[in-house]
């Protein structure tokens, strides 16, 4: 599957009720959930992120395609020039283990990025699923693998959803405290880019 999304900066907590109401029009023409998150305890705050899940990049073309001929949307789109601080960027990602569930309970997410060494593409993707299939051993907490498909070239993420703050408390208290776990991620290193930029840890708080 494919998870799409996009991304913008608003200048002021003033745009939230803008920022609901274009989630929703778009989620009634795509007829897809389409779901609202912003960062939160991370860096890039204000950051609002639009994310919905695809079967396949031809449903996501069709779909678009009827979202863009919407009136309604263009409007609503026209009107977050005054509230969004800076462009809009877009990311698709894909599953390369793990399915988006269907619980909907999830209010916080957890994502760590990153971004394979040169060369070692291949062997990124294989500790990629190793580690995802790790955690949720020792947290208990189905965690995605995905490849991004646009983006930074070899970027990867892992993505885990949690109830509330106190379940991932304990699913991180969990891992750090788990010896196999820290072994794997320590022998992996040598995968992916030794850049603190490229490597990030972020949360994300569902707001519609």
């Amino acid at each position: 599957m494919y998870l799409f999304t996009r991304s913008a900066r608003l200048n002021s907590f003033d745009g939230m009720e803008w920022a609901s109401n274009i989630r929703g029009h778009a989620a009634e023409v795509l007829n897809n959930d389409v779901q609202l998150w912003t960062t939160v305890f991370s860096p890039g705050s204000g950051l609002l992120s639009w994310t919905s899940w695809w079967d396949s990049l031809g449903s996501l073309e069709t779909a678009m395609a009827g979202l863009l001929a919407s009136t309604k949307y263009l409007e609503l789109a026209t009107q977050g020039r005054d509230f969004i601080e800076g462009g809009v960027d877009d990311l698709l990602s894909q599953t390369v283990f793990g399915e988006p569930g269907g619980d909907t309970s999830a209010r916080y997410v957890g994502v760590v990025q990153a971004v394979a060494a040169n060369g070692r593409i291949g062997d990124a993707m294989a500790a990629g699923v190793g580690i995802a299939q790790k955690a949720a051993e020792v947290a208990g907490t189905p965690t995605m693998f995905v490849r991004g498909v646009t983006g930074a070239y070899g970027g990867v993420g892992w993505i885990a959803g949690y109830e509330n703050l106190a379940a991932m408390d304990a699913a991180e208290t969990k891992l750090a405290a788990d010896p196999s776990w820290l072994s794997l991620v320590d022998g992996s290193a040598s995968c992916f880019i030794a850049d603190p930029t490229a490597t990030q840890s972020v949360m994300l708080m569902k707001v519609g």
